[in-house]
């Protein structure tokens, strides 16, 4: 596990960045700052899925990496979230900083508790468009156990991987009822030693719009095409090359039942193919198809306060059959703003 020491540091940089963004930015009005604070309490059917499912949306990390053991232990996780929220205007229009940090405490699986630190900034140009720029950090994530190959022996190691990803979003405005947005993401994954051969850097581009079919209904469609490449297509005598190309499209919806009532609904497929080419590969010929459901009751106790309640379920199938998972998700949590 990542030692306290090492979070922390993590944290302070990125308050530090923080603190450097809001000394710098030429503000032409004054800026304000405001707090977010959030707890949710989740029910998993298989703790070595649960980053994983939890972040395959078109705005997370849709191709983190996981295992699939024969275990499948359930387990409640706790994801306490705090995240500091900078708005101000400059020379181009307005502007809004954040940092944000989220906890993921297993009740059970201890090994698995990990933290996502995450910093974005979104700049307006007019009153139709903006730019996002975001940055997200996890640290020393336990994938599970798994035969290393570097050493020849085949033996028994953690797996772990450390995440960097960046992200920008183009979002306009076409019509009263129709926005478009481009999204780009560049990251860099990196394994323990047993696993450095899987190190990994990735990019992706694609289209999201989305339509207000009525002031009570929205609907976003988006699609995205990444492509991974691995360290181990240089090194054949690994045979484990984790190169990858991948598509995903995504549907979702969001009604507004009452004033202070929202269900939001999404729907998700992924196909992820593998690019090995290296004679002895088990990724050779392989590729993992994933569908996702995912439901939301939302209910805004208040213009600062909201009590949230979800379902998601995700289904994985792959040409390897030992590589196929279910995981269910039941979540409840609460947001409050100060």
């Amino acid at each position: 596990m990542m030692p306290t020491t090492s979070r922390w540091s993590a944290v302070g940089r990125l308050i530090t960045l923080v603190l450097v963004l809001d000394a710098i930015l030429p503000p032409m009005a004054r800026a304000e700052w405001s707090l977010n604070a959030g707890q949710k309490v989740s029910y998993t059917t298989d703790a070595f899925q649960f980053s994983a499912s939890r972040r395959l949306a078109l705005s997370e990390d849709p191709t983190q990496p996981t295992i699939v053991p024969l275990e499948k232990p359930q387990d409640v996780v706790w994801e306490p979230m705090v995240e500091a929220v900078r708005t101000s205007s400059n020379r181009w229009g307005a502007n809004e900083l954040s940092m944000k940090a989220v906890g993921f405490i297993f009740t059970d699986k201890p090994i698995f508790n990990h933290g996502e630190y995450r910093i974005q900034g979104r700049q307006w140009l007019n009153d139709s468009t903006s730019l996002l720029f975001r940055y997200r950090y996890v640290p020393n994530l336990f994938l599970g156990p798994n035969f290393e190959r570097r050493s020849g022996q085949r033996a028994i190691q953690e797996e772990r991987v450390t995440s960097h990803r960046w992200r920008m979003e183009v979002e306009h405005r076409l019509t009263e009822r129709w926005t478009a947005t481009l999204i780009g993401r560049f990251g860099l994954r990196f394994y323990n030693d047993a696993f450095a051969e899987r190190d990994t850097h990735f990019y992706a581009a694609g289209p999201q719009v989305s339509y207000r079919a009525a002031s009570w209904a929205t609907v976003a469609l988006g699609y995205l095409y990444e492509r991974g490449l691995a360290e181990g297509r240089d090194e054949p005598q690994f045979q484990d090359d984790v190169s990858y190309v991948l598509h995903l499209l995504s549907a979702g919806v969001e009604f507004r039942l009452l004033p202070k009532l929202t269900l939001s609904l999404m729907y998700l497929h992924l196909r992820k193919d593998f690019t090995s080419g290296i004679a002895g590969d088990p990724h050779v010929g392989r590729f993992d198809q994933t569908h996702q459901g995912w439901a939301e009751l939302r209910y805004h106790l208040s213009s600062r306060a909201a009590l949230t309640a979800s379902f998601q379920r995700t289904q994985r199938t792959s040409t390897n059959i030992d590589r196929d998972f279910q995981d269910s998700i039941f979540s409840i949590g609460g947001l409050y703003q100060f």
